[in-house]
């Protein structure tokens, strides 16, 4: 629709002439536009006396609002839009070459980058680069926490020496003060890496401070006790010891995943290790913060993993189920419990045969065996009724499965009756 109206000129309409439509239409039109205009001024105003960051993430990207299909062909090149994107010079079987722009162009290009960087490679290192410190050099190790004792935290407080590190030295640089402890005692404050490479540079100097490995965070205590990973492992290990030796096999702790510290708050405070159930695999240990009269302020997680190497029977040979396990057919090997599904045979009693297949080197559990003697469900038996000097037998038909002693249900072949007796072997069973 087109509206149209008077211009407004130097002059004046004539007061007999009524404004039309058209006119009232623009006039209104154009105070709605200025009060827009008004209320977004004020609002940017507002906004910026309120502290806009300067930098603000802005969505000038309409993909949004765009097709899946449009989105693909915005992305694609105008020869792929085009379908006149040239077939690899492998595949063009009897046609010219690729124009330029193709995959051979993207593929000599590749070619051309993996030559300069092997060109720019490194060599291999030598044994005698493989060293980390040479003779007379030295690092500081910053820990990733630590305790200040006093109103500042000292060098000697947070870094440990390595290396080759004149004592004389490593004793000046022990006194040396860094920063202000933490004014509340027991209460971390942590430290990023940024800003402690900042403060170690103002406070050692650029060469010493550049000798620093340091860690992604420092937390630091102002007095109190702290227990690092290594402190931890320790007293898992002496206090896990007494109760792995009891165990069968040689133990091994391995793959610690332990709480990184742990603060305590003055010396009275302790750390009781309260270790889950003892078997081969991955174990579950808490460490529990007590307070001098047994309360536990809190609890920290941790995990080891139980290596418990014994020596078991396998099978030398592949075996089939049902067969006689003979001693030939036996071997012994050492390998982890923890990737046992049961308890091991053994080795003894028998005589035995397999409930399963077993393959060769398959360690042999208790619960692949069945005793020879056994009678199984379905087999004929002889039943034998034995009352005084009274004994008749007969043919019977097992029920159920049984081993020697075992009572089970068998059926008399001649007068179909269920009755209940005693295994004596795997063929026999007897009703007294």
């Amino acid at each position: 629709m087109r509206v149209t109206g008077r211009r407004c000129g130097g002059g004046h309409a004539p007061q007999s002439a009524r404004p039309g439509i058209g006119q009232a239409l623009s006039v209104w039109l154009a105070g709605a536009l200025c009060l827009v205009l008004l209320c977004h001024v004020a609002a940017v105003r507002e906004c910026l006396a309120a502290g806009v960051p300067d930098a603000v993430w802005q969505d000038n990207d309409r993909n949004h609002r765009r097709s899946p299909s449009q989105i693909k062909r915005q992305l694609r090149s105008p020869d792929v839009r085009a379908a006149r994107l040239p077939l690899a010079a492998a595949d063009r079987v009897g046609s010219e070459a690729a124009p330029p722009g193709g995959e051979a162009d993207h593929s000599a290009r590749q070619a051309r980058v993996r030559a300069q960087i092997a060109q720019t490679a490194a060599p291999p290192a030598s044994s005698g680069d493989l060293q980390l410190l040479g003779e007379n050099d030295w690092r500081l190790k910053i820990e990733s926490a630590a305790v200040a004792l006093n109103d500042s935290v000292f060098l000697g407080d947070i870094a440990t020496p390595l290396g080759h590190m004149d004592p004389a030295l490593w004793q000046e640089l022990s006194r040396r003060a860094l920063w202000a402890a933490p004014q509340q005692e027991g209460k971390p404050m942590q430290v990023n890496r940024s800003r402690l490479s900042q403060a170690l540079r103002q406070a050692l100097g650029k060469d010493i401070a550049g000798r620093c490995i340091l860690p992604t965070s420092l937390v630091i205590q102002r007095g109190g006790l702290v227990f690092r990973e290594d402190v931890l492992r320790d007293y898992v290990v002496k206090s896990l010891t007494p109760q792995l030796a009891a165990m069968p096999g040689e133990a091994q702790l391995t793959e610690f995943r332990l709480p990184e510290y742990i603060f305590l708050e003055h010396g009275q405070q302790q750390v009781q290790l309260e270790p889950g159930k003892l078997a081969p695999g991955r174990i579950a240990l808490r460490f529990a913060v007590k307070e001098a009269d047994g309360t536990v302020l809190r609890r920290l997680a941790g995990t080891v993993n139980l290596q418990l190497w014994v020596t078991v029977p396998a099978a030398t040979r592949v075996m089939s189920k049902g067969e006689n396990l003979t001693p030939e057919a036996v071997t012994f090997l050492r390998i982890n419990a923890a990737t046992l599904k049961d308890l091991p045979w053994d080795g003894q009693g028998g005589p035995w045969r397999l409930a399963r297949g077993l393959a060769a080197g398959e360690p042999i559990l208790q619960s692949d065996l069945q005793s020879q003697l056994m009678v199984r469900r379905g087999d004929v038996v002889t039943l034998i009724y034995a009352r005084g000097n009274v004994q008749m037998t007969t043919q019977a038909e097992a029920l159920s499965d049984g081993e020697p002693g075992a009572t089970i249900a068998v059926r008399n072949l001649q007068s179909k009756k269920q009755v209940y007796a005693k295994v004596k072997d795997g063929g026999t069973v007897i009703i007294e």
